[in-house]
């Protein structure tokens, strides 16, 4: 291959990743709006066709993670956080989502595990306290109810 053809053949490329993170851009930008109208099945064929464009996006990772959750397919969404917690530098976003998918199924104290995760990872992510507090709270309350039924039942 010529100097000339190897120029070409990389500035080729060029343009195919900048295309490439141009279309991921865009569907990404189109999976937000439609999941914010609450589109959410435009939403997952959005996210999937930006998937197809790049498996390790973080963004699109947690998005198929969110449908899924909402969906009710907690262990889909589980493994979609898990795997963009692979390739985030972020890791506060992963761990918190993790933790609130935990949470809407009542387990709180693996909910309370991923919150204390993501605030190592972040002490100032603000979303991550507010989790663990309302996990630690309910947790609380779960503790004071059967305390109560004990109490009662003597």
């Amino acid at each position: 291959m010529s100097d000339k053809d190897k120029i070409i053949k990389e500035i080729t490329d060029s343009i195919q990743r900048i295309n490439s993170k141009f279309m991921l851009l865009k569907l990404i930008t189109e999976a937000k709006y439609e999941y914010d109208k609450y589109d959410y099945e435009a939403g997952r064929r959005s996210l999937i066709e930006a998937y197809l464009i790049d498996k390790k996006s973080p963004v699109v990772l947690r998005g198929l993670g969110c449908i899924n959750q909402y969906k009710g397919k907690y262990n889909l969404a589980e493994k979609f956080f898990k795997k963009a917690l692979r390739y985030s530098e972020k890791k506060e976003v992963e761990y918190t989502l993790l933790g609130v998918l935990f949470y809407v199924q009542n387990k709180l104290d693996e909910a309370i595990k991923y919150f204390n995760l993501a605030i190592d990872s972040n002490d100032d992510y603000d979303y991550a306290y507010e989790g663990r507090n309302q996990a630690l709270l309910e947790n609380h309350i779960r503790i004071s109810d059967l305390q109560d039924s004990l109490k009662n039942m003597f």
